[in-house]
């Protein structure tokens, strides 16, 4: 199955809808990657709305927030060692108001920002003196911490990765959508507070 597409999806229709902004959907992103998660694939889903937001600082540890919406708001919180197989679920969903949260990654254009490889991220100075330009870029070493968000709302879906958002969104300062990733980072960083 594959769709790409932009839809922009409007609360104003009905008084039960949920304004979800501008969405790209693209299934064949779920191709292009190894997914070696134990939770079933998203693409199986039943929730009508499905956020999953997944942290990977180390290869031995990974952990996952997922955002489930039917007739109401779910979040769990899940924790994976794959060298143990172990899992660790645990339901968060009253740590917060979840519309809220939800709108706020709205704003954020979550379901439309690019995978940060396809981003354009040239810096590039002016020296009126001696009529030049200068190129200036940066690179991370190994290390860091990456981050994969899968989306499911209705029957739209796609993947997209970030690795060291805040970093890359510190010295490209004009790239908005290192800006937005990095809100999205702190939006559910906050679900995982004691």
């Amino acid at each position: 199955m594959f769709l790409f597409g932009g839809f922009a999806l409007d609360a104003q229709t009905t008084d039960s809808a949920i304004y979800v902004g501008y969405v790209i959907s693209d299934t064949t992103t779920f191709k292009k990657r190894i997914n070696k998660s134990p939770l079933e694939s998203i693409l199986e889903s039943n929730n009508k709305i499905e956020i999953r937001f997944k942290t990977s600082s180390t290869p031995k540890h990974t952990e996952y927030l997922i955002l489930t919406f039917n007739e109401k708001w779910n979040a769990k919180f899940y924790s994976f060692k794959p060298n143990t197989d172990s899992l660790i679920s645990k339901d968060i969903t009253s740590k917060t108001n979840i519309d809220t949260l939800f709108s706020k990654l709205v704003t954020n254009n979550i379901f439309s920002l690019p995978d940060q490889d396809s981003l354009k991220t040239e810096k590039y100075s002016y020296n009126p003196g001696t009529n030049e330009f200068y190129g200036t870029g940066m690179g991370i070493g190994c290390g860091g911490i990456c981050y994969n968000i899968q989306f499911k709302i209705g029957y739209l879906y796609r993947q997209y990765n970030y690795c060291n958002p805040e970093d890359f969104a510190d010295f490209y300062t004009h790239v908005y959508e290192l800006r937005n990733f990095t809100n999205i980072v702190d939006i559910f960083s906050a679900l995982t507070i004691k």
